[in-house]
């Protein structure tokens, strides 16, 4: 196999080879954030931010693409930390490969590929699944101890995976508690706004106006419960251009539960491959006591297995909301390590960082455990 491995830094070279990259993602059935058109709307939220700049690895042989290994480089504290692009942004990472090809000579080609490059001192590569393309690969480097190692930030995916026929199925297998709960939240919406419809936007219809509201939702909550949320402020910029491009893309459908015609609660989630994955919810705080956001879950739930469709993701995130559904979850995995000794000295101190705060983190409990058994 004679590979070439380019490295991408230039966002017009990047629009250049989406075709490319499009066909090659569908070919490996990989996930939307893997998509060309996500980090490419990711790139657009961030093109003003001096510190980010593109990292991507591509795998040619001859004109065609076999392997993608997209990255970026954010500057911290003097440090050049290597990251997936769109990382924050993003609930699995991974790597876009050719399925017919041996994965393991790819991913060391492109790995071998970006190290030979340079231009970073750390490396920090979250949310990776443990089913992902790359993840045999970065669990080996981790082994060998050299470059990676495991990294001390593990999240956990909940899901509803489908074992019915149809919808109805679904809804009749809740609890007898949890369909009245449903039955009076949405009466109990009735009376507060008018008529309740839940709805998915059509194709062709004008989304513009429904995402700013759906935006405007999240942001009224963030400024009342979370205030401190980097979403009010650049990242939110950010969301808002790769969610329009992902709407674009025609990958995103938009789910609403509206009252007397008003938003009450909406979902923008993926819809691909046979399963749903559901991204962004927002919901209108005067509505709250009828928990429209749980309304609406349940009816997008119902309309994915009407579907057919073979789960229903939460992706991040451990609410309390989605342990009540969930019978499946998926535990991601992180690598750092370090490139150059500069890197070498910056993950070291943050390994015994880690180390004390643990120790001390113990240390606090055994005590807390002395003075109860002492009382």
């Amino acid at each position: 196999m004679n590979l070439r491995i380019e490295i991408v830094t230039d966002s017009r070279r990047f629009a250049e080879i989406r075709e490319d990259w499009q066909q090659l993602r569908e070919h490996s059935n990989g996930y939307v954030f893997q998509d060309h058109d996500w980090i490419s709307g990711w790139l657009i939220g961030v093109r003003n931010r001096k510190e980010i700049r593109l990292y991507i690895a591509l795998a040619w042989e001859g004109s065609q693409l076999r392997g993608v290994f997209p990255c970026a480089v954010h500057r911290r504290s003097g440090l050049r930390v290597l990251t997936w692009a769109a990382q924050l942004f993003s609930d699995y990472c991974d790597c876009v490969l050719d399925p017919i090809l041996d994965r393991a000579d790819l991913l060391a080609a492109l790995w071998k590929g970006m190290a030979q490059s340079g231009g970073f001192d750390v490396i920090n590569l979250q949310q990776v699944r443990p089913d992902a393309q790359c993840r045999a690969f970065l669990d080996r480097l981790a082994e060998v101890g050299n470059d990676l190692h495991p990294g001390d930030r593990n999240e956990r995916c909940m899901r509803i995976e489908n074992h019915w026929p149809d919808g109805e199925a679904f809804v009749r297998s809740r609890s007898k508690n949890r369909r009245s709960n449903y039955t009076r939240s949405k009466r109990f919406l009735a009376e507060l706004g008018g008529d309740v419809q839940f709805r998915l936007v059509e194709e062709g219809e004008n989304t513009a106006p429904i995402v700013d509201e759906i935006i405007r939702l999240k942001q009224v909550w963030l400024q009342a419960y979370d205030p401190e949320s980097t979403q009010l402020g650049s990242d939110g910029a950010i969301l808002r251009a790769m969610l329009d491009k992902v709407v674009e893309s025609r990958v995103a459908r938009i789910f609403l539960l509206e009252t007397g015609g008003r938003i009450a609660a909406a979902s923008i989630n993926f819809v691909y491959s046979q399963r749903m994955e559901a991204y962004f919810t927002a919901y209108d705080a005067t509505f709250e006591r009828a928990s429209p956001g749980a309304i609406l879950l349940l009816d997008y739930a119902r309309w994915s297995f009407d579907q057919g469709l073979s789960h229903v993701d939460f992706l991040r995130g451990e609410e309390a909301f989605k342990g009540r559904l969930a019978n499946a979850e998926t535990i991601l995995s992180s690598f750092a390590g370090a490139r150059t000794l500069l890197g070498q000295v910056a993950v070291s101190g943050h390994r015994w960082l880690s180390r004390r705060r643990q120790r001390q983190e113990n240390s606090h409990t055994n005590d807390e455990r002395e003075l109860e058994h002492v009382a």
